[in-house]
This record gives C-alpha cells, sequence and structure tokens, in this order.
C-alpha cells in the first residue's frame, strides 16, 4: 500500500497540534491558528481544521483543557487596571514582556501597610515568575520544533 503524497507526518501534526493549543492560551481563535500553520506547511486552513479536527482533537484534549484553564487564570489576574497607561486601558496583557512590565510595575509599587508585608502577593509573583519561565521554555521548545519541521518540510 502506498502513502498518499499529501499524508500528514508526525512532525506537521505535532506543529498543528502546538500552534493550536498556544493560540488557545493566548485567547486567539483556532481558525487563526489553521491559518498561520496552514501558510508554514503550505496546506489549506480549511486542511488544517479537518485535521484538527478529525484525527487530532481528542488525542490533545487534556492539553486544550490545561490552556483554557490558563487563558482564564491569566486574564483573570492579570486585566489592567483602570489607573494603568492609557495604550494598556482595559486590555489584558497578552504577551510575556507586557507581563513582565506589569511584574516590574508591582514589585516598584508595592508598599507594606504599617510595616507588614503582604506574603501572599509576594508568593504569588514569585509563582507567576516560575510560570513564565516555564512559559519561555515551552516558546522555546515549540520554536525549535517548528523551525525543525519547516527546514525538514523545504528540503
Amino acid at each position: 500500500m502506498s502513502t498518499r503524497q499529501d499524508a500528514w507526518t508526525r512532525d506537521e501534526d505535532l506543529l498543528l497540534a502546538e500552534m493550536v493549543i498556544r493560540y488557545i492560551r493566548e485567547g486567539k481563535t483556532q481558525m487563526k491558528a489553521f491559518e498561520d500553520v496552514g501558510k508554514k506547511l503550505s496546506r489549506t486552513p480549511q486542511a488544517c481544521g479537518f485535521r484538527w479536527n478529525a484525527n487530532l482533537r481528542k488525542q490533545y484534549k487534556q492539553a486544550i483543557e490545561l490552556a483554557k484553564k490558563d487563558r482564564k487564570k491569566f486574564n483573570d489576574h492579570f486585566t489592567v487596571s483602570q489607573s494603568s497607561n492609557d495604550h494598556m486601558k482595559g486590555q489584558g496583557l497578552k504577551t510575556f514582556d507586557e507581563l513582565i512590565a506589569q511584574l516590574e510595575k508591582l514589585k516598584v509599587e508595592y508598599v507594606p501597610s504599617q510595616g507588614q508585608r503582604d506574603r501572599r502577593s509576594i508568593d504569588e509573583v514569585e509563582q507567576l515568575k516560575e510560570r513564565l519561565t516555564d512559559y519561555e521554555q515551552c516558546v522555546e521548545r515549540i520554536n525549535k520544533l517548528t523551525q525543525e519541521v519547516l527546514e525538514k518540510h523545504n528540503s
């Protein structure tokens, strides 16, 4: 039995899954993920969407749920307050740079009331820094895998 010329490879499936899950986590649409990964793989967004829904989505159910929870937690905890700079008013933080800037701002603005430190806030900031490091490592891994897939695809 011969393999179809347009058959999906394991690397293409991995790239599609990682991008869709990342887009879910970042609050972007799956359709946008299909469009972007389709460009990288020279496939149509419809082909990517069909592959995702027909073959991959069920395998990544737990990762999808975690991405949705992360997106919700991120949006709940880091929506910029009305007292923020005008260019960020009413928007959620959307990039690591914005998250880092907000954490730095909180660090500078933090003033303990009556000499008592709010241990919970400090612990939350530390936890967020750890999560940020984890996300940065994930982004690096995704970028590396994406580059590998693109190099294989272009050769």
